[in-house]
């Protein structure tokens, strides 16, 4: 099986121009024909799940469909979409026309057995995507720039974790800085395993210097291959992993394996 993992920046571009002519400018434009790049992009990785951070639900931007809609339908077979705004049901942003269209999304070749959204209780970004396929348990997440909320959601997503049977990934933008050190903790209290074992960076794109995207894992998973590919539609490149579910059978090495 295969994920991606991509913080879009809602296909509103990235570079010089997302910032004329004045900063984040590019932020308030049409985004469908980005958006329509970076879905014959995804296609071509032929992936099982993709898991999009900063995805619009369908603001003016993309012309009122939501972006995890419009790319599984574009996506061969029968696919599925789930997504969770950014903000905590309660802030004004919510009630506010755009960023309350913003939030992380899913999109799955599996079927989609459950949808839970845990609103977290440090930071602007607060919801995170919990999202139940065959087989697997995924958590798609945003986590705040501060160190101090950071750190609480940090704690709030080792309970969620800890409270999940069976096979589990969590993906998305956990804005670590240098140290990590709030993300080692978690790793120690999850047990979960990073399939990022090169420590590749994911920002800025064009001349990437900081691991801010992570793929983790619990045990279980059989970790295949981990690839970063370089394209230029956002400010972050995406993840593609490849695994196996505990049972199947994969070739690794050139080897068979249970």
């Amino acid at each position: 099986m295969r994920l991606v993992l991509y913080n879009i920046r809602y296909a509103t571009g990235a570079g010089p121009l997302h910032h004329m002519p004045v900063p984040f400018a590019g932020s308030l434009l049409p985004s469908e024909r980005r958006f329509q790049r970076i879905q014959t992009f995804l296609e071509t990785l032929r992936p099982d799940i993709v898991v999009l951070v900063e995805a619009d639900r369908g603001s003016y931007r993309c012309g009122g469909q939501g972006q995890a809609e419009s790319l599984a339908t574009s996506l061969e077979g029968n696919w599925e979409s789930a997504f969770a705004p950014k903000y905590s049901p309660r802030s004004v942003l919510m009630r506010t026309p755009v960023l309350r269209c913003q939030g992380n999304a899913l999109v799955s070749r599996l079927p989609i057995r459950s949808v839970r959204m845990h609103d977290l209780r440090r930071g602007m970004k607060r919801h995170a995507l919990e999202v139940a396929l065959d087989g697997v348990t995924l958590l798609a997440v945003h986590l705040p720039l501060g160190r101090q909320a950071r750190g609480v959601q940090f704690h709030e997503l080792a309970d969620v974790v800890a409270d999940i049977r069976g096979p589990l990934i969590v993906a998305g933008d956990l804005n670590t800085r240098n140290d990590k050190s709030d993300l080692k903790e978690f790793l120690r209290e999850t047990g979960l395993r990073s399939a990022n074992l090169l420590d590749l960076p994911t920002y800025p794109a064009d001349w990437p210097r900081r691991q801010l995207d992570y793929v983790l894992h619990s045990p279980e998973l059989h970790s295949l291959r981990f690839h970063r590919p370089y394209v230029p539609y956002s400010d972050h490149l995406p993840l593609a992993w490849d695994f196996a579910l505990p049972g199947e059978r994969f070739r690794q090495g050139g080897s068979e394996t249970t």
